[in-house]
């Protein structure tokens, strides 16, 4: 056997096993198959397909070729597979959706749940109604996740002109008893989910628990035609997920890869191959080269002028969610001034 042949031999069993590896997981986490089944099949997978192309003997062309079929066989299974209904947690268990008429968007399901420290949520579900010619900005909000750098949740909230702010945040649909396995989006698991809420509820349920959870809030320049021409392609991708749900994609169909896919090129212009695309962590510096936010100084310089204050009042201490989001951002530079104020 020649050189040639030797590597190209040695680079298919590479790939051959990459690929029963990545097999093994996708069976791991396969939907809506039994757990005993799920762990059986992850196991003996990779097993079934190494000794199909490594044992050594006879019939090794014929082995070798029920190999490749096995894996081809649940490529197309795996990539054929939908999200199933699920036993969600009552803080996801209801998909919004919006109708939009002219300037009129209403939205259908939309969160406002109360979020008291030490309790469970009171789960509010409510129909609302925004006047699409008086958007007037959108806040970057960014909730850094430990001293991980790279590990981030990131949101946007749309503001209006009367103080009312719609929140939009991509995430894993949750299911009772289940923690997120950031493992588990890379394998068609998770179900994506878009939270539509007031911030008085997505916002304020980060800064209620113990400890609260870090929140950077930055104003975003874009001209008003580019913030309404997101906001509406946000909402029709919304009500395309409540139509026929899609799976979270840790890569593809993340916080922050899902809102940068949908992002109008006059707003978000940003190539595929940036890393800072992929990487929630990063999005300060990338949304700074971009000129969407100040970038006047250092991003760690700009973090700390942007970090939401500690001891923030909660919601029920004022009298809407616009006051209480007009206090939320009293010191943070650059923040949009609402008329109303007072507690």
């Amino acid at each position: 056997m020649g050189l040639l042949a030797r590597t190209a031999n040695i680079a298919l069993g590479v790939l051959v096993t990459a690929a029963s590896l990545y097999g093994a997981l996708a069976i791991h986490y396969w939907l809506p198959w039994p757990e005993w089944l799920r762990s059986a099949g992850s196991w003996l997978f990779p097993i079934a397909i190494l000794a199909l192309w490594f044992a050594p003997g006879a019939w090794r062309r014929s082995r070798r070729a029920a190999a490749l079929g096995s894996i081809a066989l649940l490529t197309a299974a795996f990539l054929a597979k939908e999200p199933v209904e699920r036993d969600w947690v009552d803080l996801q268990s209801r998909t919004a959706h919006a109708v939009i008429e002219g300037n009129r968007a209403t939205i259908f399901n939309f969160r406002d749940a109360v979020h008291r420290p030490g309790e469970e949520s009171d789960v509010r579900w409510t129909t609302a109604t925004f006047d699409l010619s008086q958007l007037d900005g959108v806040d970057l909000i960014i909730q850094p996740f430990g001293a991980v750098k790279a590990l981030a949740h990131v949101m946007l909230s749309f503001g209006f002109a009367d103080g009312r702010h719609v929140v939009v945040s991509m995430e894993a649909r949750r299911v009772k008893g289940g923690r997120f396995d950031p493992l588990a989006g890379l394998f068609r698991h998770e179900q994506l989910f878009a939270e539509l809420a007031t911030e008085r509820d997505l916002l304020w349920q980060r800064l209620a628990r113990t400890p609260p959870d870090e929140l950077q809030i930055y104003p975003m320049h874009a001209s008003p035609e580019a913030i309404r021409a997101y906001f509406t392609r946000l909402l029709t991708f919304v009500n395309e997920l409540h139509e026929r749900p899609r799976f979270y994609s840790t890569l593809r169909e993340s916080c922050m890869t899902t809102l940068m896919n949908l992002a109008p090129d006059s707003f978000l212009p940003v190539p595929w191959h940036d890393v800072r695309r992929w990487v929630p962590g990063y999005a300060l510096s990338l949304f700074q080269q971009l000129g969407l936010v100040d970038d006047g100084m250092p991003a760690a310089e700009l973090r700390d002028m942007h970090r939401v204050r500690d001891g923030v009042p909660p919601p029920w201490n004022f009298s809407s969610d616009e006051v209480w989001s007009a206090n939320l951002r009293n010191g943070l530079p650059g923040s949009r001034k609402i008329g109303a104020a007072g507690i």
